[in-house]
């Protein structure tokens, strides 16, 4: 039998992914009632919900521990289908994750680091 490898996170380090995974949310809300240079409520959200789904697709092979590898196969499954796939972690991880990647695209926008005219020209705007 396989030995598994568990990754015990700080208290610290899990109340600052709650920071960020909040934090994000809140801002992105806030487009709504204040008004904002670059990224506004729809474009946030969509950004956001995009790079959510692609974060969810890079995460799921994580510490994955297929039936074969355990020796434990259900009979009428597949041999490769995980014994646990763990998603709360894996949603909890993706949510972290693709809050700071929002929070850095916010940033990027709203101080003007990347001037979409310069990418796609004038007429963008």
């Amino acid at each position: 039998m396989a030995e598994r490898f568990l990754i015990t996170v700080q208290p610290a380090f899990r109340y600052l992914a709650i920071l960020l995974a909040v934090l994000a949310p809140v801002i992105m809300f806030a487009q709504l009632f204040i008004p904002s240079g670059e990224v506004g409520f729809v474009e946030g959200l969509v950004v956001y919900l995009i790079t959510w789904w692609i974060v969810i697709f890079t995460v799921l092979p994580l510490r994955i521990q297929g039936q074969y590898e355990t020796g434990e196969i259900v009979e009428g499954s597949e041999p490769g289908a995980p014994v646990n796939p763990r998603l709360k972690e894996k949603a909890f991880l993706t949510t972290v994750l693709t809050s700071v990647l929002w929070l850095v695209f916010f940033a990027v926008m709203e101080l003007g680091i990347i001037d979409l005219n310069t990418l796609w020209g004038p007429e963008y705007r």
